[in-house]
């Protein structure tokens, strides 16, 4: 920006930033003693915009004085490209990561969820009876770990990117006020302040509300172990505003900070700095799925010992592009009862646990553990409702839909699928299409009833 006239009169320094100057005398004794050097450097433009110089100096001899010949090149553009370049190999190599975890989940999930089906449902039947207290208390126990045991998985799923949101007209600035609400008593006791500044004008936009909740849960409670193990006490501040088209979230903390080496692999699955026991890694991982799953972006700023910003960038949905999720409809007036149900899993346990409770409701079940018995029962049956297991051993759920389908449309109609599986890419992409409903397990007494209640409504108009 400057001409060369103003150039030639001014002094090389004039052009330096503070950062630069700060560096400028040791770069000199550099070039003096090893007689040449290259580095970089920024410069400050007659705007005040800021280039970076890529210098090679060299000390030269002239008229019997030692003078430094340096020639500068402007690579603002080429260090801006490799920038990119780096968040976009760093953004590939966390997807490849979410990608092997999410193959991890797929194939431990139904593992899993099939026992954990069992465990919660016994136990909720356990509960039903008249039990001594003492008995009741342990059995309440053993339901309330099986359920944290159900939400591991289920957050493991989300990290996955396996569900997606269901979505719905939210306000940002409300899901934070309500998770700090619900956290308010920890950050006093733990001598938190907390600062809001919420941008009073935010547009309303399309999201998950409960995952949005657990990412800004997740991201104060970090905040606030951080803080607390620091100094006994923090400032926490929160500032949401509309940056162009998106909603940007920016909580930032007083805290130690985040050492350089970590910044890299804060949202890799099952990285942390904490003591064994202490954290499992995959807290900002999930966050990072979550909210990608929306089309946003989540990163942090932060310089070691001056605490650390992390930012949430939601882009601004106006129209809803999910697909509609049927409606679990609830109330007496709703309830069926004598229906026929075959119930069709290969796990025994899930068999006992599902004849036990529809029974109790007043339905006549038959169960079988695999698609040839189960070809057999619906051919003389006049069945209400088919509880299907996807993944089964020969002949998978899907592929026995089909085979009904072709022995009668309307059998094909009655069927819901069960799975403690994740479903892969096809299978999602079946359900879609078809419109097949379908339960995942683990699920209780009460959702399960739910849906069956719902389901025997359709089926029977």
């Amino acid at each position: 920006g400057y001409s060369r006239e103003e150039l030639m009169s001014m002094n090389l320094r004039q052009t330096d930033t503070p950062q630069s100057a700060e560096l400028f005398e040791q770069r000199m004794q550099e070039i003096k003693e090893k007689g040449s050097a290259v580095f970089e450097t920024d410069v400050l433009c007659k705007d005040e915009s800021i280039l970076t110089m890529e210098v090679h100096a060299r000390v030269i001899g002239s008229g019997g004085r030692n003078l430094v010949l340096s020639v500068s090149r402007d690579i603002t553009e080429r260090k801006r490209i490799e920038a990119e370049k780096r968040d976009f190999e760093q953004k590939a190599q966390i997807s490849s990561r979410m990608a092997s975890v999410g193959r991890m989940a797929a194939g431990i999930a139904h593992e899993i969820n099939n026992p954990l089906t069992g465990v919660i449902g016994y136990t909720q039947l356990l509960m039903q009876e008249d039990i001594p207290d003492d008995i009741r208390l342990y059995v309440e126990n053993i339901n309330e770990g099986a359920q944290r045991v159900a939400g591991v998985v289920r957050r493991m799923l989300t990290f996955a990117r396996q569900h997606k949101p269901q979505r719905e007209y939210v306000d940002i600035n409300a899901i934070v006020n309500n998770t700090l609400d619900f956290r308010a008593y920890q950050l006093e006791t733990s001598n938190i302040k907390v600062i809001t500044k919420f941008a009073p004008d935010l547009p309303i936009t399309i999201a998950d509300a409960d995952q949005l909740q657990q990412v800004f849960l997740n991201l104060i409670m970090n905040a606030e172990t951080e803080m607390k193990l620091a100094h006994g006490k923090g400032r926490l501040s929160i500032k949401t505003e509309k940056v162009d088209n998106t909603i940007r979230i920016s909580i930032k903390d007083n805290g130690p900070g985040i050492a350089k080496e970590n910044m890299d692999s804060l949202f890799n699955p099952f990285f942390t700095t904490r003591e064994v026991g202490q954290g499992t890694g995959l807290g900002l991982s999930i966050c990072h799925g979550i909210i990608a799953e929306h089309g946003g972006r989540i990163y942090t700023e932060s310089n070691q010992g001056k605490g650390a910003t992390f930012v949430v960038d939601l882009p601004i949905v106006i129209k809803e592009k999910q697909l509609q999720l049927a409606e679990i409809i609830n109330g007496g007036s709703c309830r069926a009862t004598g229906a026929k149900i075959l119930v069709i899993d290969d796990e025994a346990l899930i068999r006992d646990y599902l004849s036990r409770t529809l029974t109790d409701k007043g339905h006549e079940v038959d169960t079988v553990g695999n698609a040839v018995d189960a070809l057999e029962k619906v051919k003389d049956n006049g069945y209400n409702l088919i509880l299907l297991d996807i993944k089964m051993p020969g002949v998978g759920g899907v592929e026995l839909y089909r085979r009904f389908g072709r022995m009668a449309k309307s059998l094909a109609r009655k069927v819901v699928f069960i799975t403690g599986d994740i479903v892969s890419t096809d299978t999602q992409e079946f359900l879609s299409r078809t419109g097949v409903p379908c339960i995942a397990k683990p699920f209780d007494d009460e959702k399960l009833i739910a849906e069956i209640n719902r389901m025997l409504q359709v089926t029977n108009k």
